[in-house]
């Protein structure tokens, strides 16, 4: 699963031969190896099951308390129980052997993808990078630092459903110490020392959760531009470089890259751990937009909103009220509520009218010849209190020539018969013709010839 020599790591020792029998496993073939020890496909000798077997190098085995970490580890490492993690099934020592039981994956690992096709596109990149922000995710969430992500840390693996991305060596990567890297060649020592964070260039022991994400920042920088953002000539000045922190922008080496996903991967290298994201299942969530159909919706749910299919996701913002309120008031004003006794399921519109349109019509109708009535009413109420008639001033002026002789006579109570005028006036269905019909009434004074 790892792709440097054996021959480049003398302490690993000469390589184990076929048919080699570690507790229940005989070996089948070398895979691998790196500053860790190597790895071998093996398989249980009395179930038949493949595997992959892990022996530790003597250098790290041999170190004082050595054993009893790595048993301690691959308990921690158990816990993890995730499916973009290596699952690991069993461990033992046999004679001055110690190892670790693996499933065995096919594929290659993400360092072999690089060295064969170059540079990533930005979608496959982010695609395989989300699950292994998952994996990485659930080992912090048991306390669980890894330590040593790096490109041969990821391995892909072919599936029944495609490429499935498999994050190696969980909580064994804790022995991991740079001075044991002195021993291998150039080549070797620079394979590690490139991903370590700035605080864990200083201090091992300081490395967590947010050194973790330094290095899926550093992972997502080389895969992505093609160049190891820190690389010198020795370890001595890549360690500066990366205390220093200043990494020029991937765009400096890929043009074309998003802006927007330059600025995800320049966040998570910060060199102060407290400006990258707060978690590593934050930096998913940023990296989510920028992933491709398939891996949108896989991960939507998990880091972010689910998305449909052939539409990106979004980071929510943040809405402004007072912005964001007009438009609705001028939709409120243009679509105003039905009335209450409108139907609330029959459609209206400029060319189709309401079925009850004539009782609305009737409705209408109806409130005008309230009010015409009452403004009769009001106006005749008003004359009486004047000592005056209910008609109009100009109909007592014309009147009052004729009438002037006649005030005296008896029939003069005539003229009370604009006190009928209130049954002219009742009539609901047109009360504003009535009330000129009632005018003739004050021509009482006609039978003022009477009285002569």
């Amino acid at each position: 699963m790892a792709t440097e020599s054996l021959d480049a790591l003398p302490e690993v020792g000469a390589p184990l031969a076929r048919g080699t029998r570690l507790g229940k496993y005989e070996i089948v073939r070398l895979l691998g190896a790196g500053g860790m020890g190597a790895v071998y496909e093996a398989v249980h000798s009395q179930i038949g099951k493949r595997v992959a077997i892990k022996v530790l190098s003597h250098a790290v085995i041999g170190r004082p308390g050595a054993r009893a970490r790595f048993q301690r580890e691959a308990r921690l490492t158990s816990k993890v129980n995730h499916p973009h993690a290596v699952d690991v099934t069993d461990m033992g020592t046999d004679g001055d052997q110690t190892y670790l039981i693996m499933e065995l994956l096919t594929g290659e690992d993400l360092g072999a993808r690089l060295t064969r096709v170059g540079r990533l596109d930005p979608a496959d990149l982010v695609d395989i990078v989300l699950p292994v922000c998952s994996a990485v995710a659930a080992a912090h969430e048991v306390g669980i630092t890894h330590r040593d992500l790096k490109p041969q840390n990821i391995f892909l693996a072919t599936g029944a459903h495609g490429l499935i991305a498999k994050v190696l060596d969980f909580g064994i990567s804790k022995l991991q110490d740079p001075s044991l890297s002195a021993l291998t060649s150039t080549g070797a020592l620079l394979g590690t020392p490139m991903y370590l964070a700035p605080e864990q260039a200083v201090d091992n022991r300081a490395a967590g959760p947010a050194s973790d994400q330094y290095a899926l920042g550093i992972i997502l920088y080389e895969c992505v531009t093609g160049v190891r953002p820190f690389a010198r000539e020795n370890l001595f000045a890549t360690l500066q470089a990366i205390v220093a922190g200043s990494p020029p922008p991937p765009r400096q080496h890929r043009p074309d890259l998003d802006p927007a996903l330059q600025a995800v991967v320049l966040r998570a290298i910060d060199v102060e751990p407290t400006r990258r994201f707060s978690s590593v299942r934050e930096l998913a969530s940023a990296l989510l937009p920028f992933a491709g159909e398939r891996g949108r919706l896989l991960w939507g749910d998990t880091f972010g909103t689910k998305v449909a299919a052939g539409r990106p996701a979004r980071v929510p913002m943040p809405v402004d009220t007072a912005v964001d309120s007009a438009p609705r008031a001028a939709a409120a004003v243009r679509n105003p509520p039905l009335p209450s006794w409108l139907d609330a399921d029959e459609p209206v519109n400029d060319t189709v009218r309401p079925r009850n349109f004539n009782r609305v019509v009737a409705v209408a109708v109806g409130l005008l010849i309230a009010i015409g009535v009452g403004v009769l009413l009001n106006q005749w109420k008003g004359g009486l209190g004047n000592g005056a008639s209910p008609v109009s001033t100009r109909s007592r002026d014309l009147a009052a020539p004729i009438a002037a002789p006649v005030v005296a006579a008896p029939p003069a109570p005539v003229v009370a018969a604009p006190v009928a005028a209130p049954v002219v006036a009742a009539p609901v269905a047109a009360p504003v013709v009535a009330a000129p019909v009632a005018a003739p009434v004050v021509a009482a004074p006609v039978a003022a010839p009477v009285v002569a």
